[in-house]
């Protein structure tokens, strides 16, 4: 005879009890299980911020124990490298290995235009937040989802909040990444600049990766302007507001860092370099609600110097969060019904209430500008700004290029 297990034989009693009270054969159904893969940069120019990511979207899957509602929820990772090649190969992999169904990441835009293209193919769900309006605008699909604010409505916060700061200003000199998010950006400042009484009166594109900016300084020195617009990002922003500071342009004038990660880079730069500075940024961990004090409590036992999350584990996060929300709201681990249940939904994040526009997969949420603090202002080493203007005006549908998100 077989050999019988005792937990072979407590099954085997389950299913006789459950069909001598139904009168049918009782099945034992397996959970369903989601497959959601973190792309991070762990190598390459954003390796900075790629293990602050994966602790982000570890801290959203621990929250709710692995699980959305009945759907047991895996999380495997990836590197991508900051390069598409590699994005793309590594979630073709793990898309066919895995069994991966949702994809949250990765970071940089250029990147993540990639990997959209790969969800879109796979027919997998894509969380992105990054500067580029392409995934929501040009380039949109019905498996590609942003949650960043977009870029038209987060230039329009900034050019406001500076004006209201600065009230004589007109000349912005800006300093642009020389990709995807930059040109996104760099378009909508020079629509708005006007709006606001100001005008653009010069512009340096620079590679990703950057690391000396003396010629840029230089020639925007030359102009005269009433404030330095840097559309960049990372150390790519800290190494020009550092040399920005050694040439002695600021803080004589204002540094305005439009789309910043907040604490990964004011951290790095030493209070008389951001002593006049206004902020853009996607979060800021002083956001008054309950979604983002759990999480900045249970980030900072996570983080080995305590320190509060920026814009980068924030999003991280906040991908998983609404990942997370939508295979729950579908009750099921089917991509297509996910995609389907958070199309047009409202979500408590973690920068308050996220509407999901259906006809462009953008998150319409607010987008903080901070003014950053003297020394003599801060009431101690992560005290970095105050928040002074948040918007969630969406971008005007005029100018929003997703003609048609398309079928599943």
């Amino acid at each position: 005879m077989a050999r019988i297990t005792r937990r072979g034989f407590a099954a085997t009693a389950a299913v006789a009890t459950g069909a001598a009270v139904t009168g049918f054969p009782y099945v034992v159904r397996a959970a369903e299980e989601a497959a959601i893969l973190g792309l991070w940069d762990f190598t390459g120019a954003y390796a900075d911020v790629g293990p602050l990511m994966d602790v982000g979207a570890q801290v959203a899957l621990e929250q709710v124990d692995y699980r959305a509602g009945d759907v047991k929820l895996r999380y495997v990772t990836r590197d991508g490298e900051t390069k598409a090649g590699a994005a793309t190969r590594r979630a073709e992999e793990a898309i066919a290995s895995e069994k991966v169904g949702y994809i949250i990441g990765p970071w940089s835009s250029g990147v993540g235009l990639a990997v959209s293209e790969v969800a879109k193919n796979n027919k997998v769900m894509h969380w992105f937040s990054g500067g580029t309006e392409d995934i929501s605008g040009k380039r949109c699909h019905r498996y590609g989802f942003q949650w960043a604010a977009n870029p038209w409505t987060a230039m329009d916060a900034v050019l406001y909040a500076f004006r209201q700061q600065n009230a004589n200003a007109r000349r912005l000199y800006l300093f642009v990444a020389d990709y995807a998010f930059g040109w996104s950006l760099e378009k909508y400042v020079g629509n708005l600049a006007p709006k606001y009484g100001m005008e653009v009166i010069g512009a340096d594109r620079h590679p990703l990766g950057q690391r000396e900016f003396s010629s840029y300084i230089l020639k925007a020195a030359a102009k005269n302007p009433d404030a330095v617009f840097m559309i960049n990002f990372g150390l790519d922003a800290v190494s020009a507001a550092r040399q920005l500071h050694s040439f002695g342009l600021i803080p004589k004038v204002p540094l305005i860092m439009s789309w910043s990660a907040g604490v990964e880079e004011l951290i790095q730069l030493a209070p008389e370099i951001r002593s006049n500075v206004i902020v853009g940024t996607n979060y800021y961990y002083t956001a008054d609600n309950p979604v983002s004090k759990a999480f900045v409590e249970a980030y900072r036992k996570k983080d080995k110097q305590g320190n509060p999350p920026g814009y980068a584990p924030a999003a991280a996060y906040s991908l998983a969060h609404m990942t997370i929300e939508a295979i729950k709201r579908a009750g099921t681990a089917n991509v297509q019904k996910a995609i389907q249940s958070i199309e047009g939904a409202e979500v408590e994040g973690l920068v308050g209430t996220i509407k999901v526009q259906a006809s462009n997969h953008q998150s319409i949420r607010p987008y903080f500008v901070l003014k950053t603090k003297t020394p003599k202002e801060s009431q101690g080493p992560l005290d970095f700004g105050t928040i002074i203007h948040t918007s969630s005006t969406p971008q005007p549908k005029e100018l929003n290029e997703c003609a048609d998100i398309g079928k599943l």
